[in-house]
This record gives structure tokens, C-alpha cells and sequence, in this order.
């Protein structure tokens, strides 16, 4: 029953802004930047000034020009995929790991603030968008952005019987934790998983989507 629910309010969810700015929270792991083809995307890092910016493309692959907090990138051939490192005049770095998408669902904007700068600000854009946990299962599962909400690349298990489940991406949302995971043959039953703090879960073509209320201990 729980899950019949779950699912039926993630259909009649209404669509997220595509266009919207991508909000994330830097905590070290690489910030992935959805870019396209001969189409720009800007990437402002709040409060900090860019000292330099390294990166292992062919000159001739990728259009990248700065401001003082500013970073514009244009992919100048198709599928280019890496990782760009923009140190800030602080000395330490930022990592921006690019992947191919489409000009009409890339990133046009991404606002990156550091783990403790503006921590208050994001907090309260996350109370006040009205996050529900079905609503992030829904985010996950169509792979869309979230204002406020860093999502990174993990190997964390979530969970170890009756099966060995190990997440490989986290959407982190404040007090709700989003992992996606690849899930292991058919006929898998939600019903049989127990997590502490788990709120939403859902197994869609073969991925399982749980959310769970972020405990600190």
C-alpha cells in the first residue's frame, strides 16, 4: 500500500524548472556539470575569487573564459566528458567533472557555495521549495536538479540483508538523503527493506530510489 501511494504521488507531481540555476553545496567530491555541444554554461563559485584553471583537454576541445567568480564553459566537440580544476585564490580547488547532455536539458547555470559558506541560506531554500521525499525519488528517477540539492558520485552500502545494496549516486538535500542503486535480478520486493530513517523507496527499470531522513549522530 505504501508503495502504491509512493508512486501515485510521484505521478501527479508537477515538473520541475529545467531552466532553473543548480544550487550546490562543495564538500570535496567532484560537482557534475551537465554540458553540450557548441552551447555555453556558466558556473559561479559564490563568494570566492578564481585564481587559475587547469585542465587535461585539448585546447581546441573547450571554450572556458572567466570573470572573478565566474567560469564559462562551451564544449567545441561532441561527448566531451572530464574533469576541469579551478583553483580559487585561497589555494584551494574546486573539481567540475563535465558529461555530454543535450543543449535543452544541459546545465545553463550552476552556483556552487563551499560546505560552510551560505549553509543557512541553502538550508532555507530547501524548507521553503517544499522538498517531499517522493518528490526527490521523482527528481532521481528522471535524473533532474534540484535548487539546493548536491548531487555526487558515492560507494556507500545503504544496506547489507537480506541483499548487499550499494549506492552509487547521492542526492543530498539537507535533512533528506536520496540514493540511487543498481538493483540485482527480477522480482525484487521493496517490502522486504529496512533501513533506519528510511522515508520513500521506489525500483524503477531495474535502479532502486530510497530516501532516508538524514540522522546526525
Amino acid at each position: 500500500m505504501i508503495t502504491r501511494l509512493l508512486l501515485a504521488a510521484i505521478i501527479l507531481l508537477l515538473p520541475v524548472n529545467l531552466y532553473a540555476e543548480k544550487t550546490v553545496l562543495y564538500s570535496g567530491s567532484p560537482v557534475v556539470v551537465k554540458t553540450a555541444y557548441l552551447n555555453p554554461t556558466e558556473v559561479r563559485f559564490e563568494g570566492e575569487e578564481i585564481a587559475t584553471i587547469v585542465t587535461g583537454f585539448p585546447h581546441d576541445s573547450i571554450s572556458l573564459e572567466n570573470t572573478v567568480d565566474t567560469l564559462f564553459i562551451q564544449p567545441l566537440v561532441e561527448d566531451l566528458a572530464g574533469d576541469i580544476y579551478v583553483i580559487m585564490k585561497d589555494g584551494r580547488s574546486k573539481i567540475l567533472s563535465l558529461i555530454p547532455d543535450i543543449p535543452d536539458t544541459r546545465d545553463r547555470s550552476v552556483r556552487i557555495i563551499s560546505a560552510v559558506q551560505d549553509i543557512t541560506d541553502r538550508i532555507e531554500k530547501i524548507k521553503h521549495s517544499g522538498i517531499t521525499p517522493a518528490g526527490l525519488i521523482r527528481a532521481m528517477i528522471l535524473g533532474e536538479d534540484l535548487d539546493g540539492v548536491s548531487i555526487s558520485p558515492t560507494n556507500q552500502v545503504i544496506i547489507e540483508l537480506p541483499v548487499r545494496i550499494i549506492a552509487h549516486t547521492v542526492y543530498d538535500a539537507v535533512f533528506l538523503k536520496g540514493y540511487i542503486t543498481d538493483m540485482a535480478g527480477p522480482g525484487f520486493d521493496i517490502k522486504t527493506i529496512y533501513m533506519r530513517g528510511l522515508l520513500a523507496g521506489a525500483v524503477h527499470n531495474g535502479k532502486g530510489y530510497f530516501v532516508l531522513e538524514n540522522i546526525w549522530q
